[in-house]
């Protein structure tokens, strides 16, 4: 069985790879200064399936649907399509789509206040 830190140097490693942090100073970024809710929403965007169920080996379900609920489904209607394979496969979501709309407009509104 992989380590906890051997899994988040790998996805740390593809990310780097997939060139997700490209808005970010190249200095600035390492694994040891990057908060793990950013590590989550960066795999779940960039990442493929294998390395999105690595993070299920790494991190709660509940931590890693809260990343989901708070700042992937936010960026609706561009990440539609992922939000929906989220919320079907991994989260056992019943209405994908209203549940997006809802965690969106929770967003909004606390923008908003």
């Amino acid at each position: 069985m992989v380590s906890v830190d051997r899994n988040k140097k790998i996805l740390f490693g593809r990310l780097q790879k997939e060139n997700a942090f490209w808005s970010y100073d190249p200095a600035s970024v390492s694994l040891n200064n990057m908060v793990d809710d950013m590590l989550i929403e960066k795999v779940m965007l960039h990442l493929d399936i294998d390395d999105i169920n690595r993070l299920f080996a790494i991190y709660p379900k509940a931590r890693i649907k809260r990343v989901w609920r708070t700042r992937l489904c936010p960026l609706e209607p561009y990440y539609n399509g992922l939000n929906r394979l989220f919320a079907y496969i991994y989260f056992d979501v019943k209405n994908p789509d209203r549940y997006i709309k809802r965690q969106s407009r929770i967003h909004i509104k606390k923008l908003i206040a």
